[in-house]
């Protein structure tokens, strides 16, 4: 196993309130509603909302994983640590919120994650894994900046009531 750690970075302004932008990623357990390649997902465990909290995902063309939350800063953001998936390993994503204006704010997100199974892992990652990844982030956060833009009021509403 490597231990060279492997990082993506992303970011977006979403034209969005940040309070806004936060009732989506706080519906933690709900991200197959806007995720492109989730199909699934859901709570498990008997942690509330916050670090300890994971959630299960169904990624199509991957499989299944589990998340769980080990930072958590209402309003700001959160990190999950990711079960091992094909080469990747130890695998972490962390999310941050910052306000630009009344009416902005702007989100990054950034994957950090080793590989597992040796020179195999490493060429999975060099000719499937990091291209998909490369591509996939970006996708990401553009659908949640569609997701929130998106959004009407009564519905930021009822997302902010349920979370």
């Amino acid at each position: 196993m490597s231990s060279k750690r492997h990082q993506l970075n992303a970011a977006i302004v979403i034209n969005r309130p940040s309070s806004e932008v936060w009732s989506v990623l706080e519906d933690f357990d709900n991200v197959y509603q806007w995720a492109p390649g989730v199909s699934k997902s859901h709570g498990i465990g008997k942690q509330a909302l916050g670090v300890g909290h994971g959630r299960h995902c169904v990624i199509e063309g991957f499989g299944s994983l589990d998340e769980y939350i080990t930072q958590w800063i209402e309003q700001h953001g959160f990190t999950y640590s990711i079960s091992p998936l094909g080469p990747l390993h130890h695998s972490t994503s962390t999310w941050r919120l910052r306000a630009l204006n009344a009416d902005s704010t702007r989100l990054e997100v950034t994957f950090a994650y080793e590989l597992r199974f040796g020179i195999f892992g490493k060429l999975m990652h060099v000719l499937m894994v990091r291209p998909k990844l490369e591509k996939g982030l970006p996708q990401t956060i553009k659908a949640v900046k569609a997701r929130v833009e998106n959004l009407t009021a009564e519905q930021t509403s009822e997302l902010a009531m349920v979370s």
